[in-house]
C-alpha cells in the first residue's frame, strides 16, 4: 500500500469516496493531513489524514472509505501536533482518528 504525503497532493484536486461520490476539493495541504472543502455531501470542511487515500489519478484523490462513512466523521479539526505537544486531549483526538501517533513507541510505524 503507498505511503501518500503532502508532495501527492495539490490544491483543487477533486476528492472522491470508494463508492464514486465527489466530496470536494483539496483546499489545503498539511505535513499530516489535507483539507476537503466541501462539496455536493458535505455542509463542513474535512480534514483527512492521509492514511484515508486509496489512490491518486491525474487530477483525483480517492478515499479508502464511503461517502456515507466519510459524511460520519468528526474531522472537523486539523491535527496539530506541532502546536500541542503533550495535549492528552488532541493525542486523543488524532489517535481515534487514525491519524500517525509520533509519540506512539509501541507502533513507530502505525498511521
Amino acid at each position: 500500500m503507498p505511503r501518500w504525503s503532502q508532495q501527492d497532493l495539490h490544491p483543487h484536486m477533486h476528492v472522491y469516496s470508494s463508492d464514486n461520490q465527489y466530496l470536494g476539493h483539496v483546499a489545503e495541504i498539511y505535513e499530516d493531513s489535507f483539507l476537503v472543502r466541501k462539496g455536493v455531501l458535505f455542509h463542513d470542511d474535512r480534514y483527512f489524514p492521509y492514511s484515508a487515500i486509496a489512490t491518486v489519478e491525474d487530477n483525483r484523490v480517492h478515499l479508502t472509505i464511503d461517502a456515507e462513512t466519510a459524511k460520519l466523521l468528526e474531522w472537523k479539526k486539523r491535527p496539530d501536533y506541532e502546536h500541542h505537544l503533550g495535549d492528552p486531549l488532541q493525542l486523543f483526538y488524532d489517535r481515534g482518528h487514525g491519524v500517525h501517533d509520533p509519540f506512539d513507541e509501541a507502533n513507530p510505524d502505525q498511521t
